[in-house]
């Protein structure tokens, strides 16, 4: 899935591969879920955008899902696709390229206009739009429908694939079978905007948003406060809770202090427990059993621009894959991850157990074998390696320390990286963008349960041509490895599937190098004792709607406080 930060966690076709994945609710003796209340929440940083043609970030949608509907989403806590918008599944043609949707009757912005098959239409040829400037331009998600390459080129003005039959009627048209394009439907990418809210807000539409949710943007006040409101006309079964408060600017060292002080309800839904706190938690009797734990389907890695230099020399890129210690990466997280020497996380399925083609040892090193290989590309004593800059974002002081490791490793081979942590949204901006960053830290969880995803967003040609917002950051393209992932995204017969990905795998690891995958994270966060229902979903930060509170609201302390408090 989308990109998250350091320290972070979160009906099929044939062929599709579901994966099996539930979090742990925090136990509750209240009874039955009330209605009513304020939950406050806390982010370190501000949201890079509300608006779902560009939010590719765990940040963004966590309140995105709040205000939006697509036509499809999972069914409760599972990785099951049930009809949202839609009025059911679709009906899918013999031959796998045709797909068509009832939208559901009755459902209205919180503008209170109705929903037609023309809003959707509208809305994803804006969010395919290059001029959006969106993540999904040019990429192989949604590139493969009808007419989506002359859109993307320029040489149209409108997706002949995005049929609309009439005002309920919705047809989707791709030029080749795509096994997981249900969940690309489902991805926040495909929520419905309201097109006469667009105009009106213009280039400031991510602070005014329209949709369909169960809540609606109350306030955004930049750096401080986003609130969110109970939307009154929501076509579904309404939230419990009234009103979402999310102060920004809190570190989670002090959302921490503060949950357990009756001041916060929940500490950044989408990033785990910080490595001291969880430590502290754990030995509380009083908080110890309310942490909640789930694999998460992620992978941490160091990307490599192999565009600029020192490493379009494939031969650095092959020398840094043996000088990180990984198994200290994960023992930093008190041990919540494993190392992963691959490219697919472990509860995925195509996923290769105990991985090690590059013949690693325990801590996932060979120094002699990446000074040799360095050597090899023309450094050594006389020809001084250039520092390099390692871009990461600074989610909590784990973020520091998982960083100043890595350049601690590098220091045994003669290389030195000037350390650059930066706010989520500044981040994912500067990786985003081609000739930009050359060296980042990076983390990916999973958009949907299926293992394309692991390559279609970040390790294709179609995604290292996106020029804004991307998540091929290593900008990697190899035309070969491409007609496999082709290959597979259409295969009905899941075991070739699997052996495609594989194979795809092996080419990344074994020959071009433009990763250094490391580990492969458990997420654990935890809800102060008067929220019910929060539970860690397999593929959302949060689900708001299973949400409910008890008993008096937490005190709203200023966000200032955190600056003061906050760790080093």
């Amino acid at each position: 899935m989308r990109r998250i930060q350091i320290a972070a966690m979160p009906v099929l076709l044939a062929g599709t591969i579901l994966i099996s994945a539930c979090g742990t609710s925090v136990s509750t003796t209240e009874g039955q879920p009330v209605s009513g209340g304020t939950l406050l929440v806390t982010f370190k940083d501000d949201l890079k955008t509300l608006d779902p043609a560009i939010g590719y970030d765990t940040d963004s949608w966590s309140i995105e899902r709040a205000i939006y509907n697509g036509l499809l989403d999972y069914k409760g806590f599972t990785t099951q696709l049930q009809p949202d918008l839609a009025a059911d599944m679709p009906k899918i043609s013999a031959d796998g390229k045709t797909y068509t949707f009832k939208i559901r009757s009755g459902v209205k912005f919180s503008n209170g206009r109705a929903v037609t098959a023309d809003d959707f239409k509208y809305s994803w040829e804006r969010m395919l739009n290059p001029s959006t400037a969106g993540p999904m331009t040019g990429g192989s998600f949604w590139g493969g429908v009808h007419g989506a390459q002359d859109f993307f080129a320029g040489t149209t003005t409108s997706i002949p694939g995005f049929k609309v039959i009439d005002p309920s009627t919705l047809e989707i048209d791709l030029d080749t079978p795509n096994q997981s394009f249900l969940n690309i439907i489902a991805m926040p990418f495909g929520f419905v905007v309201a097109k006469e809210a667009v105009a009106a807000a213009g280039s400031d539409y991510a602070h005014k948003p329209v949709g369909t949710g169960p809540f609606t943007l109350d306030k955004w006040t930049p750096g401080q406060l986003i609130v969110l409101k109970k939307n009154a006309s929501y076509f579904g079964t309404k939230p419990y809770l009234d009103e979402v408060d999310a102060q920004i600017g809190v570190t989670q060292e002090v959302g921490y202090l503060r949950l357990q002080n009756n001041q916060v309800d929940i500490v950044q839904p989408d990033v785990t427990i910080p490595s001291a706190q969880y430590i502290q938690l754990s030995a509380n009797p009083t908080w110890k059993n309310r942490i909640l734990k789930a694999p998460n389907v992620d992978i941490w890695y160091l990307a490599m621009n192999a565009t600029m230099k020192p490493f379009d020399n494939k031969l650095v890129r092959q020398a840094f894959n043996y000088v990180v210690n990984k198994a200290n990466q994960v023992k930093i997280l008190n041990g919540r991850g494993v190392v992963n020497n691959g490219i697919q996380a472990p509860a995925m399925p195509g996923h290769v157990a105990n991985y090690n083609p590059l013949g690693l040892d325990a801590n996932g090193q060979n120094i002699q074998k990446a000074k040799d290989l360095l050597k090899q590309a023309g450094y050594d004593a006389s020809h001084a390696f250039p520092a390099q800059d390692l871009v990461y974002a600074k989610a909590n002081a784990d973020s520091d320390r998982l960083a100043a490791s890595i350049q601690q490793d590098f220091q045994q081979v003669g290389v030195t990286l000037n350390l650059k942590g930066l706010a989520f949204n500044a981040f994912l901006d500067i990786t985003g963008k081609p000739n930009t960053t050359a060296l980042s830290y990076n983390g990916w969880f999973q958009d949907f349960p299926d293992p394309s995803d692991f390559i279609d967003p970040i390790l294709t040609c179609a995604a290292a041509n996106v020029t804004a917002n991307g998540g091929n950051v290593a900008f990697y393209c190899n035309k070969d490895a491409d007609k496999i992932a082709d290959q597979a995204r259409g295969d009905t017969n899941t075991a070739e599937r699997l052996k495609l990905y594989q194979r795809f795998q092996d080419i990344v690891v074994t020959q071009d190098f433009p990763w250094v995958p490391m580990y492969s994270t458990v997420q654990t966060n935890l809800a102060a004792a008067r929220v019910h229902g929060f539970q860690l979903h397999p593929v959302w930060p949060w689900v708001l709607n299973s949400i409910w509170v008890t008993g008096g609201a937490p005190s709203l302390a200023p966000a200032s406080a955190s600056a003061s408090a906050s760790p080093s």
